[in-house]
Order: C-alpha cells, then structure tokens, then sequence
C-alpha cells in the first residue's frame, strides 16, 4: 500500500528549503535540482507541486506574507487599545524581519523581480501585502486620533508614509549588514513619529518619555 503523503506538509517543506537556497544563490543563479538537493527529493517531487522555479519563488513570498500579515492580526486583534495595537505592529515587523535576518535581501530580490518579469502576481502579491497594511494603517490612525493621542491628520497619507519609513529602515539594515538593533531603529522612528502628530494633551504627556527616547538613539 503506497505511503500517505501530507501534500500540504510537503509543499511548505519545499518552500521553506526553497527560501534557504534562493537567499544563498540568488534567484537567478538556483536551479531545481539544488533546491531537491537541499530537501532531499527528487526534482520531479518538486514538479509535482510547482510548475516552474517562478512559481515556487513566487510561494516562498506569499508563504512570508501570510505569516506576517496572521501575526500582525492576531496580535492587533489581541490589544486592548489603540496604542497597544501601535506597538503589537512595531513588534511584528521586527520579529518578522528579525525572524529571517539571513534571508533578508531575498525580499530585495523578490521586489526587483516583480518588477522586471512579464507575471502579474508578483505585483499583485505585493500589493495584497500594503493594501493590508494601508487599510491596518488607516484604521489605527483614526482610532488615535479618535482617542485623543493624535492630532487630526490624513489617515490615508500618513500610512502611506509611515508604510514608506519603515521599508526604508529595513532596506537600510539589509544594505549595511544588519549594523544598528532593528527594535531601536523601529523604536525611534515611533518617537519622532509620535512627537510630531501627538494632540495637545498627549504631548503633554509623553514628551518627556519620547524625548528621552530621541536623545539616547539607537
């Protein structure tokens, strides 16, 4: 009687040995033969599950994104205010890029590639991603400002902008080689972030505690 085979377990099991070898080699420089290799099957094992290396360098992405978007969720969903949820997204995106500090610069390639190839679903993977994140973004905005803590703003530019910082601090820590604590970077960031949007009442309360923050760094 042939072996029950958990398809679902195999197909994450190859992606995550996938990820280890496109971040080691490149994309373009992995073959299907490596990436059997490292998950110890044979590459028409992969085939089975994947149609081409884009295909399943299009699955490790959206295996990343998912993760980080349910933990994002589950955490955001998990905080009793408005001010919780800020820091449970702060914590989230530094476990996540934390998580896989290695593979890092593979989502620098997975953004040039989506740029470059003729397959719509890498943008649209993309998008998915910061349409999430935008819509997270706005809704919490509102809520501060709703609360008292924010000053009335355009809840749509700033999680535009706010979306726009960070990525240019995890590219930062990518391009030189993870040099500064990404908890801080983010930390400060949230400070000045924080002292510029802050309402009357709020500034009153917290600028002693950010300013403190500014000063030390990271």
């Amino acid at each position: 009687m042939p072996a029950i085979v958990d398809k679902a377990a195999k197909r994450s099991d190859i992606v995550r040995h996938a990820a280890d070898v496109f971040a080691r080699t490149g994309y373009h420089e992995t073959k299907m033969q490596d990436i059997a290799t490292e998950a110890d099957i044979g590459k028409g094992t992969i085939y089975e599950y994947f149609r081409a290396k884009e295909q399943l360098f299009l699955a490790v992405y959206d295996l990343w994104m998912s993760d980080y978007e349910s933990l994002i969720l589950q955490r955001v969903e998990a905080s009793p205010d408005a001010m919780s949820k800020v820091d449970a997204i702060r914590d989230s995106a530094v476990e996540f890029y934390a998580s896989r500090a290695e593979q890092a610069p593979l989502l620098l390639e997975f953004w040039a590639h989506a740029l470059r190839t003729d397959n719509p679903a890498f943008l649209e993977r993309i998008t998915r991603t910061r349409t999430f994140l935008r819509d997270l973004g706005i809704k919490l905005t509102r809520e501060l400002v709703d609360a008292g803590w924010f000053t009335d703003v355009d809840a749509r530019a700033f999680a535009d902008l706010e979306a726009g910082i960070s990525d240019g601090i995890f590219l930062a820590w990518v391009l030189e080689g993870r040099s500064f604590p990404l908890d801080k970077a983010f930390t400060f960031r949230q400070s000045v972030i924080g002292l510029g949007l802050l309402a009357p009442d709020a500034r009153a309360l917290l600028t002693e505690k950010l300013g403190s923050k500014l000063k030390r760094g990271l």
